[in-house]
């Protein structure tokens, strides 16, 4: 009964996946498809990105460039003939250090202060607010900057006889040109009005704002770089709505970081000069007074020239008392650093140019009044009591106890020389006492004169050389190339922004559809089936719009018609010999009566004999779709033995070739009538007068009777309807195939209906793609265009 059996784990393995072609133009099929979603959407966000670039108030990069003192880079910008006096006052500052300071909030603030950044004016017009640098009114703060404590936007109406109106979210203040006027939570201030608005369409706001928030503002739009490490340079950029006015600030911004560092290099030479001054003054009143002893002293003993052993004594005298002079004068230098140094509490500058050039208590030195001078900055804006002030003291203290330590060390090598000096002087003074004691007494005297005299030169040299080098002191950087905004903006980009614009755009409906594909779960296409599925399909019948079950006639040339002559021509090849076709789903309603039914219909125009059995016991539907008075059929003959075969066989009405063999009265045990004895001769009988049988089996993947009854067919034609089956319902089919369960097995693809894309014009046999070739054009009234 069975045909020749072929090896369909063989034929499942021939198929592969589909190629990254086919994907392409699946793809490009669904792209075409939907080109008008893709077009409204492109053009969407082409129109948002033209009112964004319209609308969006374009950003400036302002650039400077500076040129810092380095002499590890060659940078020195001090070389000339009084450049080693101005190094006196201070260490250089390399181009790393110099990029953190300018980046510092506090350098921020002295600017924000200076240009008051804290307020801001804007005009806004009919669709957005436009900042603008010279309104016609200007608001003046009169009280300290730092009583502002949250940011308000006041929109500023005019009224009559010079009064304005200020209004913002709660506050709604009537104040008089030139007035002062209290806003509670900001401060005093007071307007003026500039000039006369010429626009009335819109109106002029002011923006008032925390100092805090301001500098926090322009730090994120401010950058500091060293772009080039081979040279000294540091590169400054400030991203600003108005160029003008952010050139103004980038300038004030260079000009309070020089004065700053001017600043710290003058405290340091007027701490000097303050120290030395008030020793000139002490030793002249010391050196005038000996004088004055020296012409009395004269006058009383009316001394005369001395003699020629007083003046080698003198002279030796001299150079001993001098050297005991320089040794007094450091130790008192040392006296004074070391109360500079013993005041804890309040730490002072100390001068770094009244000692010997010693090395270690240089560097101590400029170390300590950097930091003395970092403290202070920081107590501007801090207390005591923060962690930053609280670090730097505890440096202060460190570098204190060493300069004090290097101190002592020195104050004991001085005391050791001066003692040395005093023994040799002592050794002098033994000898003059052998000279006439009017001549001593003179003696005494001029060596307290060349003390006192020794003293003054050396403390008016060290205020010449400190007053040239404070004349002498130049910032550590210099402009090289002055603050410029850019010609162009550097936001919004028109190009990028449209780009952006077409491409989110384009990208919602790819989405959408991915979205659409990627949530479906039912069949919608052939790639569906090829994805999930590995057997091969036989036919595909497109969805028709006639509300007859047969469709096929002899006289029909429409497409379905085609497509079933199609799957009638496939179908000699795929029963190769057999005659008993078993159809079968995976669920109720995916076309197994309509399609056994005109398939039946199409073999008939054949000149062959066919018969449709009606074998879905539970569910029957072929007799109520050919309008057919239910009767005898297959399960009164099973049950019953006297029952003959000509009394169950019936004419179908759909072809005079096409018999039928209704189900019957629906039995309670149906399986067991699929695998009666009566069932197998039954077959083999109607074998025997039958060219082809057509077995209607309930869907298989509710119940096994479509299993039972593939042990009498040849072939099984598995139906799939798109739109209406789950893709993972192809798994049964394929299972069973695997499993040995039913063999072979078809598919075919019910009720495909033509969407457009790439895959209308995709099939098996004749698809969509014969058109309506062979039809009468059926005419259309004009006001049913949507059916065209």
């Amino acid at each position: 009964m069975k045909s020749k059996n072929i090896d369909w784990e063989d034929e499942a393995d021939l198929s592969t996946n589909p190629s990254s072609d086919t994907d392409f133009r699946r793809i490009i099929g669904i792209v075409l498809s939907n080109w008008y979603w893709f077009l409204l959407c492109g053009l969407i966000g082409l129109a948002f990105s033209f009112f964004k670039v319209r609308y969006s108030v374009p950003s400036y990069n302002i650039r400077a460039k500076l040129i810092v003192s380095d002499d590890k880079k060659g940078g020195d910008l001090s070389a000339s003939p009084l450049g080693e006096l101005s190094g006196i006052m201070g260490t250089k500052s390399s181009v790393e250090n110099e990029v953190e300071v300018l980046k510092t909030s506090d350098l921020m603030r002295e600017m924000v202060l200076a240009e008051q950044a804290f307020i801001t004016y804007s005009y806004t017009g009919k669709f957005h607010k436009v900042p603008i640098m010279a309104p016609p009114y200007k608001l003046e703060i009169l009280s300290s900057p730092d009583s502002i404590s949250t940011t308000y936007d006041f929109k500023i109406i005019p009224g009559d006889k010079g009064r304005f109106k200020l209004e913002s979210e709660g506050i709604s203040k009537s104040v008089k040109h030139g007035e002062a006027f209290l806003i509670d939570g900001l401060g005093t201030f007071r307007l003026y009005q500039n000039a006369s608005p010429t626009d009335a369409e819109g109106y002029y706001g002011v923006r008032v704002a925390s100092v805090r928030s301001t500098i926090s503002g322009l730090s994120k739009s401010f950058s500091v770089s060293v772009t080039n490490k081979n040279v000294s340079t540091i590169d400054l950029t400030l991203v600003h709505q108005l160029p003008k006015q952010g050139e103004r600030l980038l300038k004030s911004l260079i000009e309070k970081y020089v004065e700053r560092n001017l600043h710290d290099k003058n405290v340091v030479a007027d701490s000097t000069l303050s120290f030395i001054n008030e020793r000139l003054s002490k030793i002249t009143d010391e050196l005038a007074g000996v004088e004055d002893r020296i012409s009395g002293y004269k006058q009383n003993t009316q001394l005369a020239d001395i003699g020629e052993q007083s003046r080698i004594l003198l002279e030796n005298s001299a150079n001993y008392t001098k050297s005991i002079a320089e040794a007094e004068t450091q130790l008192s230098a040392l006296d004074a650093i070391t109360s500079y140094l013993s005041d804890t509490r309040n730490p002072r500058v100390v001068p770094s140019s009244i000692l010997a050039q010693d090395g270690t208590f240089a560097a101590l030195t400029s170390k300590y009044n950097e930091l003395v001078l970092q403290r202070e900055r920081l107590l501007l804006a801090n207390t005591e009591d923060n962690p930053l002030v609280q670090n730097v003291t505890n440096q202060i203290a460190g570098l204190r106890d060493d300069m004090i330590a290097n101190v002592g060390s020195t104050r004991r090598q001085l005391e050791l020389a001066k003692q040395n000096q005093v023994q040799l002087s002592n050794r002098v003074t033994s000898q003059i006492q052998r000279v006439p004691t009017i001549e001593r007494g003179y003696i005494d005297l001029a060596r307290l004169q060349q003390i006192k005299q020794a003293q003054y030169i050396f403390l008016q040299e060290k205020w010449e050389e400190t007053a040239i080098g404070r004349t002498a002191n130049v910032s550590n950087s210099k402009i090289i190339d002055s603050p410029k905004g850019d010609v162009l903006p550097f936001e919004p980009k028109r190009r990028m922004t449209y780009a952006l614009g077409l491409v989110l755009g384009l990208a919602i409906p790819a989405l959408l559809l991915w979205l659409k594909d990627l949530l479906n779960v039912r069949i919608q296409s052939i790639d569906d089936i090829e994805r999930n599925s590995s057997l091969p399909i036989l036919g595909m019948i497109a969805h028709s719009e006639e509300h007859d079950q047969v469709v096929v006639s002899k006289t029909s040339r429409s497409p379905i018609a085609e497509q079933f002559r199609a799957m009638r021509t496939n179908l000699e090849f795929a029963l190769n010999g057999g005659k008993i076709l078993l159809f079968t789903s995976s669920m109720s309603g995916e076309g197994k009566s309509y399609v056994a039914l005109n398939l039946a219909v199409t073999l008939a125009l054949l000149d062959k004999k066919v018969l449709i059995m009606e074998l879905d016991l539970r569910k029957p539907s072929i007799t109520s779709k050919l309008g057919l008075l239910a009767g005898s059929g297959f399960s009164h003959y099973v049950v019953r033995q006297d029952m003959r075969l000509e009394e169950i066989i019936m004419p179908s009405g759909a072809h005079e070739n096409v018999d039928l063999i209704q189900a019957g009265a629906i039995p309670p045990n149906p399986a067991e009538l699929l695998v009666h004895h009566r069932t197998q001769e039954l077959v083999r009988e109607l074998s025997k007068r039958y060219d082809y049988i057509l077995m209607d089996a309930p869907p298989v993947g509710m119940v096994t009777d479509a299993q039972l009854l593939s042990r009498y067919a040849d072939s099984c034609l598995y139906l799939v309807r798109q739109g209406f089956t789950y893709k993972e319902q192809l798994r049964i089919p394929n299972e069973l195939v695997l499993s040995n369960k039913i063999k072979p097995i078809h598919l075919i693809v019910n009720d495909v209906q033509k969407k457009g894309g790439y895959y209308s014009g995709y099939g098996y046999g004749y698809g969509y793609g014969y058109g309506d070739y062979g039809q009468e054009e059926k005419r259309r009234k004009r006001w049913q265009f949507w059916k065209k």
